[in-house]
């Protein structure tokens, strides 16, 4: 009996590209992940050592300044105080897109990369609230929550994800 290599199923297909050393969707989603969760540790890290809760530095006055602030909710400061329900939330969030968007994985670079940085994102953050009990954000744009780059790939993954799925949709 022959192997379903060639079938169009996609598990035999996925192996043959193991054996002539292609990596696995995985990899590069989890690769994605891995980079935006610790290039947002690396980003949160740099402004605690330089500023102070509250304290506040202009970079680009007046449109970008980084200012050091505690968030126990979710965006927007909304559910503030419920920080523990929230990483839950979170974590179940994630868990669940994962799994929503698998199959598109094999055939969509771009759907691999958003959910690679909403997952990268939401570890970022999940690791401050179980580190501190809140997620640490500093950019602060005027008119806008402050927020952090963990927020910013979580938004970006969604846009990926969103035009992905309206790609998907007119093939």
């Amino acid at each position: 009996m022959q192997g379903r290599a060639g079938t169009g199923d996609g598990g035999g297909e996925r192996l043959a590209d193991v054996a002539r050393g292609r990596r696995s969707p995985w990899w590069e989603l989890l690769a994605t992940a891995g980079a935006v969760a610790c290039a947002d540790q690396l980003s949160k890290a740099a402004v605690l050592a330089v500023l102070e809760f509250g304290q506040s530095l202009p970079v680009l006055p007046p449109l970008l300044r980084l200012t050091l602030w505690r968030n126990t909710g979710i965006a927007f400061g909304l559910l503030s105080g419920a920080s523990g329900a929230v990483g839950v939330a979170a974590a179940l969030a994630a868990a669940w897109l994962v799994f929503w968007h698998r199959r598109q994985w094999h055939t969509s670079r771009m759907a691999r990369w958003g959910t690679g940085l909403i997952v990268g994102g939401a570890v970022g953050n999940l690791l401050d609230r179980a580190r501190y009990g809140y997620v640490v954000d500093f950019l602060e744009l005027p008119h806008w929550p402050i927020f952090n780059l963990a927020d910013v790939c979580i938004v970006a993954g969604g846009v990926l994800l969103a035009t992905s799925g309206f790609w998907d949709r007119r093939r």
